[in-house]
């Protein structure tokens, strides 16, 4: 912001890098899940290994408290007054 970037940007580039780990997080743990349901499928009746719903519930609760963690967070970096911030470094 002290070189001229507005609030939106500030929080978007935030908020975007947020969910660029929460994906990267996603498309690592998809296959550990269904390695784990598989496990889970020999002991219990009725457990399918690729259910579709809860992977996508499970996508989106996560999508859902990243964005969350991301945009509280950069609401109050977007709202620092950059000269006093410059001035406390």
């Amino acid at each position: 912001m002290a070189l001229g970037a507005r609030r939106g940007t500030v929080v978007s580039l935030i908020v975007r890098e947020v969910l660029m780990l929460a994906g990267s997080a996603v498309l690592v743990t998809i296959p550990l899940a269904i390695a784990g349901s598989a496990a889970v499928r020999s002991q219990l009746f009725g457990v399918s290994i690729a259910d579709p719903l809860i992977y996508g519930a499970g996508i989106l609760v996560i999508g859902v408290v990243a964005t969350l963690a991301g945009f509280i967070p950069a609401q109050r970096a977007a709202s620092v007054n950059p000269t006093e911030a410059l001035r406390g470094e």
